[in-house]
This record gives structure tokens, C-alpha cells and sequence, in this order.
């Protein structure tokens, strides 16, 4: 006896012959997408004619969790109004749990976008996490200095013998 297996994607729609096998009454479909649903149902055929299909039964395929995630930046200390870029490195590449959410302890130093982009707002401290589902990142620690100004117009007044007063802008 032979039997057919059908199979279609998502919660509705037509079911497509995969495979057929011969006196087996089990199949291992592959290739199928992590996280994901598929409908299977199955028929036999006896050389002459197909029976109906079987009742049709929905599986959703397991999710690939995230095991770590990483984050990396390329400058700990920032002048307000500067930028830095953090890296996030997701393992296992291929997880399905969703993308990591950025976010700064304390956004009135320094905030960051969901693109890792890093801007210092004031002096202070904070650090940048991420977090998908239940799992967060190493913390990455963050130093924001008063922007460096230029001195001009250093001029020098009350002179005295021991001591003068310096001024300037």
C-alpha cells in the first residue's frame, strides 16, 4: 500500500503532495521553518484509486531560543554630544525569539536606538543592556564628560608683585 503525504503552510489554505511511501506508515518531514505552522494530512492508494485524506492535523515547528547575547562598543567614554555605535551578537544567528531591545539605564546621560546608535546627552554615567524574551546581554558601561571647550581671551589683570588674576572666555 502506498500512502501520500499532503501538506500546506499556516493555518489555512490548499494541502500539497510532499512525499509518498510504500508499506511505511510513518514519514519524517524536513526542511520544514523554525517557529512556524503546517497542516499534514495523509491518504492511501492501492494502485487503482486514492482514499479521502485523513483529518488534517496542525503542528507549530519548535522555536530556536536565543543562548546569549552579546554587545560590544566601540567608545566607553563620550563627550556630550557625541556618538558610539554598539554591536549586538545574537547566538544562535538563526534564533527565533525576536529582535534585542536596546536600552539605556539612564537616558538623560545617554540613549541609544534600536540600531545600537549611542548618543551622550550629559555628563553622568549609565550602561546599555539587551534583552530578547528572558534573556539579556552583558552590560556595557558608559562615561559622558562635559564637551571640551576651546580658551580664548586669556588676559591677565591686577598684577602685583606676588600674584595677578587671569581671566577668560
Amino acid at each position: 500500500m502506498k500512502y501520500y503525504i499532503y501538506q500546506g503552510v499556516g493555518t489555512d489554505g490548499d494541502l500539497k503532495k510532499i512525499a509518498e511511501v510504500t508499506d511505511k506508515k510513518e514519514y519524517t518531514v524536513t526542511g520544514l521553518t523554525a517557529n512556524s505552522t503546517y497542516r499534514f494530512a495523509v491518504s492511501s492508494y492501492n494502485g487503482l484509486r486514492e482514499s479521502a485524506k485523513s483529518n488534517v492535523i496542525t503542528v507549530k515547528t519548535s522555536a530556536i531560543p536565543v543562548q546569549s547575547i552579546t554587545l560590544a562598543i566601540d567608545k566607553t567614554a563620550l563627550e556630550v554630544g557625541g556618538t558610539a555605535k554598539v554591536t549586538v551578537t545574537i547566538t544562535p544567528a538563526n534564533e527565533t525569539d525576536g529582535a534585542a531591545v536596546l536600552t539605556s539605564s539612564n537616558p538623560q546621560v545617554a540613549t541609544i536606538d534600536g540600531a545600537g546608535n549611542v548618543k551622550a546627552i550629559a555628563p553622568g554615567t549609565a550602561t546599555i543592556t539587551a534583552k530578547i524574551g528572558e534573556k539579556v546581554s552583558n552590560v556595557i558601561s558608559l562615561t559622558v564628560y562635559e564637551a571640551l571647550v576651546n580658551v580664548t581671551n586669556l588676559a591677565a589683570t591686577n598684577v602685583t608683585p606676588n600674584s595677578l588674576d587671569l581671566s577668560w572666555d
